[in-house]
Formats: C-alpha cells, structure tokens, sequence
C-alpha cells in the first residue's frame, strides 16, 4: 500500500470512529480532521466533499466485515447452520464494544436514506451483500437436510437479516446486549432444530 492510501485509510479509520458516534449530520468535515490531526486540505486532497467521505467509509467497513464473514461462511469443514449462527456471533464482540455506536452501516441507513439518495443505494447494496451471505448458506443448510424450516431460503434471509438490524438498532437503544443475546438464542427455533 503507497504511503497516499495508508494516509487516507488513516484519515477515514478516524473519521468512522467520529462519524460512527455522532452521526452523519453531527460529523463537520472539521471534526473528522481533528480526529485525525491532520489540517483541513488534507481532506480534500482525498476526498471531494462530506458525502465522498461517507461513501468510502461505508466501502471501508464493508470490506472490512466481508472479509472476515466470508472466511467463516465459506469453511466447509462446518455445518451451514453452525455458519450462520457464528455469522451473527462474530458481530456480537464489535456491537458489544461499540454499544453507543451500534452498527455505522445501519446507523448511515436510519440517518440518511430519506435525505441523500446515493448514500441510501450504496448502504441497500452493502445490506443485500450480507443478505444474500445469509441465503447462500441457508440454502446450503437446506440441501444437506439440516434447515427444517418451510419458508423459502430468500425470505428466511431477509427476515433473519432484518431482524438482525433490528437487533443492533435496539442494543443502541437499550445500551445493553440483551437484545443480542436473545436474537442468537432464538436462531435454532427459527431454524426448526
């Protein structure tokens, strides 16, 4: 990685973190540069405007989260369904940490998909990403016998990811990860087992 990328990926780890927390309207670009300790014409020699910044952030955190997920869902060695419960369990640890900040690409979701139309298309596209992870190993389950359930895997993963988003936004809400704990213990009922 050139030194230009490292300074940039430095300029938005340290964006996230504020935007992540005060939202997308209660980050000023200043605010994101102070966290980085970096002048003001740093950020644009990156990045042409707030929602430039926005979008790279949310590449940045999806990448980040896909990486990791498909490692664990692509491990054959272990049944689909045992995936798919370690697929929402690896998030715990960061929502648990993060609990004023819930999920940033939720939290970009809820904030600005009435209000920025390009921010809305790229989040809708990084959540049906990790819809489809969700289906793909639903359907995985169901052609080796182990997903017992009788709704089509397509709606199964919609609903399971919905209420997984549901789950983080209440998390947020509660500052507690009750809504965590029982989202995951729920899983086998959902699944038929």
């Amino acid at each position: 990685m050139s030194k230009r990328e490292l300074k940039k990926d430095f300029l938005l780890e340290a964006g996230i973190k504020v935007m992540a927390t005060r939202g997308y309207n209660g980050t000023s670009i200043q605010d994101i540069v102070d966290a980085a300790d970096v002048p003001k014409g740093s950020f644009y020699t990156y990045f042409k405007s707030k929602e430039d910044f926005a979008l790279a952030a949310i590449d940045m955190v999806a990448e980040e989260r896909i990486k990791s997920t498909k490692r664990l869902v692509n491990d054959r060695s272990i049944a689909p369904l045992a995936r798919l419960k370690m697929f929402f369990e690896s998030s715990i640890p960061g929502c648990d940490s993060n609990v004023n900040g819930g999920c940033f690409i939720g939290n970009m979701c809820q904030e600005m998909s009435d209000s920025n139309e390009t921010i809305r298309l790229k989040v809708r596209q990084m959540m049906r990403n990790k819809t489809q992870m969700i289906e793909d190993l639903l359907d995985e389950a169901r052609l080796d016998g182990s997903l017992k359930s009788t709704v089509p895997s397509s709606l199964l993963a919609e609903f399971l990811f919905n209420a997984w988003e549901g789950t983080l936004m209440r998390m947020k809400a509660t500052k507690c990860r009750e809504p965590l704990d029982a989202f995951i213990s729920t899983l086998p009922s959902i699944f038929g087992i």
